[in-house]
């Protein structure tokens, strides 16, 4: 796996890094044998002009990014920038600027592949990107999920004349947008996320134009492979060289905010199996993106956060430069993180937190006691005696049992008291890394709601107490 790049997938949409955290990881992930970034902007990128409207209130300054190519030099890692280019194209359609190239007037989803205006925006988009990414090799323009496809009036008359299939028309526009990169910056070769090609047949595909064109990038994350059976078959005869992606974090639940890296570790276990099996029948297998996303769409609330999930990725990134995984690894990266004791596969078993020091350690171990502390507050708002003795009929009634409700209001003392010191924790450590949209988010999203629940406990029991 030495000549494979290995690439860190970097998700923006949702809470981006301060570039100074970057500077601390960046060494750690070219220690585990990354060779590359592959940077996911969407909102976070200055765009300008016309596009303005695009970038976030929080966007990273163009002198941000400069920071993080910097960055990224000094410490060996390649950049390669990501802009989606037909689906999960929210961040632009949501605005009403753009509406009209939505191909559901409703949905902010997918744009109008029919539409001229289409075109012209994504390339301007990319033309920005690449304005500010001298020297790049590689640009991956996204591609994936588009789950409307030939439902506006506009692609329908278009379908009809033209006696096209929607998945033609995908890929009339993706041919569109290689073109325009291959046109305006000739030494940069392509890349696209593979999924809406997987079920086109092959005469159609072999047809499209797009073999010399882009590389496909196959992403699974699942430790059981449920990809088309003839799907390695198919590329390598249009594909002459493949890109495979994985995932260390951001694949088990959309709301989930603690990582199983014993999950993402069978993951990488059948990939490792895969490019064994199927590697040869491509010229090359360029490489692999281990993907960690940071929000299943732009609307989406944040999954699990990078600092948290550093362990998972040391583990996942050298378990492919070593071919697998193994006692080895797993000291290496504890010793790496200078944790006590090696590192917990499975945060969901409870087994203590053992102490720690990395860039982020103090979000990584205040999420781990959080997870801890949320079993029990489940555990507790689904009590036997909870739902017996104090549910809400009782309290409207004012009909209680003090020996029933003192150790009540005992036990939602002890969990008040915890997720109110975590909070306090967590809001510290979250603002050293990132910017303050996210500490509000994360707090308000997980942890603010289960205090004001279990506050308002405290209240009715103390009220039902007082009453007796």
């Amino acid at each position: 796996m030495d000549d494979m790049q290995k690439l860190v997938h970097l998700d923006l949409k949702g809470a981006p890094p301060k570039v100074h955290y970057l500077e601390k990881v960046f060494p750690l992930i070219r220690k585990w044998g990354a060779t590359g970034l592959l940077i996911e902007y969407e909102d976070m990128f200055p765009y300008w002009g016309p596009l303005s409207e695009i970038a976030s209130e929080f966007a990273y300054s163009p002198e941000c990014v400069s920071s993080i190519l910097r960055l990224a030099e000094e410490n060996n890692l390649s950049i390669i920038p990501l802009v989606q280019s037909i689906g999960h194209f929210e961040f632009v359609l949501k605005h009403e600027k753009f509406r009209s190239i939505r191909e559901v007037p409703n949905y902010p989803m997918a744009l109008c592949p029919s539409n001229e205006d289409s075109l012209l925006i994504v390339c301007m988009m990319i033309d920005q990107v690449m304005e500010l990414h001298p020297g790049i090799r590689y640009f991956h323009i996204g591609a994936d999920e588009v789950y409307h496809l030939g439902v506006c009036e506009r692609c329908k008359r278009r379908m009809s004349e033209e006696n096209l299939s929607p998945q033609q028309l995908f890929l009339i526009h993706v041919k569109a947008v290689l073109g325009h990169i291959k046109n305006t910056h000739p030494t940069i070769t392509s890349i696209m996320w593979d999924d809406m090609l997987r079920h086109t047949e092959l005469p159609i595909l072999m047809n499209s134009g797009l073999g010399d064109m882009v590389e496909p990038m196959v992403w699974h994350y699942l430790s059981d492979f449920r990809l088309p059976i003839d799907i390695w078959d198919k590329y390598s005869k249009v594909f002459p060289n493949i890109w495979f992606a994985s995932a260390f974090k951001g694949a088990t639940g959309a709301n989930a905010y603690a990582t199983n890296i014993a999950y993402h570790l069978d993951n990488h276990t059948v990939w490792l199996d895969v490019m064994a099996r199927e590697g040869s029948k491509f010229k090359k297998v360029q490489g692999c993106a281990l993907t960690g996303w940071q929000r299943y769409d732009h609307y989406a609330v944040l999954c699990e956060l990078l600092p948290q999930a550093l362990p998972s990725l040391g583990m996942c990134l050298m378990m492919l430069q070593q071919g697998s995984f193994t006692a080895e690894v797993h000291t290496s990266v504890s010793q790496d993180l200078k944790f006590l004791s090696p590192i917990p596969l499975n945060p969901f078993q409870r087994y203590p937190v053992p102490p720690c020091q990395f860039p982020g350690s103090e979000i990584y171990t205040s999420l781990m006691a959080f997870l801890h502390l949320d079993a029990t507050y489940e555990e507790f708002v689904r009590d036997e005696r909870v739902l017996t003795w104090m549910n809400d009929y009782m309290m409207e009634k004012r009909f209680s049992n003090p020996v029933h409700i003192e150790p009540i209001l005992a036990q939602c003392y002890g969990i008040l008291d915890g997720l109110t010191k975590i909070h306090s924790q967590l809001e510290k450590a979250l603002k050293e890394v990132f910017y303050d949209h996210t500490v509000e988010e994360w707090l308000k999203v997980f942890i603010e709601p289960k205090i004001r629940k279990i506050s308002d406990a405290v209240e009715k029991a103390k009220l039902q107490l007082s009453n007796s």
